[in-house]
């Protein structure tokens, strides 16, 4: 009996004495274990400083592309400046300034045209202007009332004085008087010449017509 109970004392502690390390190591096992746990927290938080980089380069590059433009609009600027800064080039037969004696269509249509005894016999109304530009004359509008019933009597622009008041406008003046050119014959424009040559010709045409069907009808017996 006291023999069994050595061998079993015995067996106890062999099996103590082997299970002491396996503790042990599990004991071990368990911080490495939880190590390994804590491994995926310590990657999620470092991923989201990743993520920033990334965001930092990308708009790095962002502005490294825009700055680019910025030279290009300076350049659009330079040329603009430029374009405005330099000089008109002069058009063939350009007039920049208007000289002393001359006068503009404006302000001669419309004048007032006097007698030398500074009676109103008109206004002028229109202008006579060859091909080459030269003024040959103008039509003064010759009584009438409020524009009904004026006559148009055109003279040479060589016929006129023209003389500016004291506000600059132009005064014109003329030898005949008023009676002079209500009795003159009326100016008729190149339209109505070939208006009334069309009229004449239709007119001519139409009494043609008319006699060759009277000579050609048969007498009644």
């Amino acid at each position: 009996m006291t023999k069994f109970f050595a061998t079993t004392s015995r067996a106890a502690l062999i099996a103590l004495i082997a299970a002491a390390p396996m503790s042990a190591f599990a004991q071990d096992a368990e911080p490495a274990q939880s190590d390994m746990m804590e491994a995926p927290a310590d990657d999620s938080v470092d991923m989201p400083m990743e993520d920033g980089g990334a965001e930092m380069n990308a708009e790095t590059d962002s502005a490294v592309i825009d700055d680019p433009a910025a030279p290009a609009a300076s350049d659009d600027i330079m040329a603009d400046e430029a374009t405005d800064e330099a000089p008109a080039k002069p058009v063939e037969g350009q007039i920049t300034l208007q000289d002393e004696n001359t006068i503009l269509a404006a302000d001669l249509i419309g004048a007032t045209v006097y007698s030398q005894a500074d009676e109103v016999v008109g206004d002028i109304d229109d202008l006579i202007i060859g091909l080459d530009g030269t003024v040959h004359g103008v039509i003064i509008g010759v009584g009438g009332f409020l524009g009904m019933g004026e006559k148009h009597v055109a003279v040479e622009m060589a016929a006129l004085e023209v003389m500016t008041d004291d506000s600059g406008n132009p005064r014109l003046f003329t030898s005949a008087t008023k009676e002079d050119l209500e009795a003159a014959q009326e100016f008729v424009s190149a339209e109505e010449q070939e208006e009334a040559a069309d009229n004449a010709a239709m007119q001519s045409e139409a009494g043609s017509a008319t006699g060759t069907g009277t000579m050609n009808a048969a007498p009644v017996e």
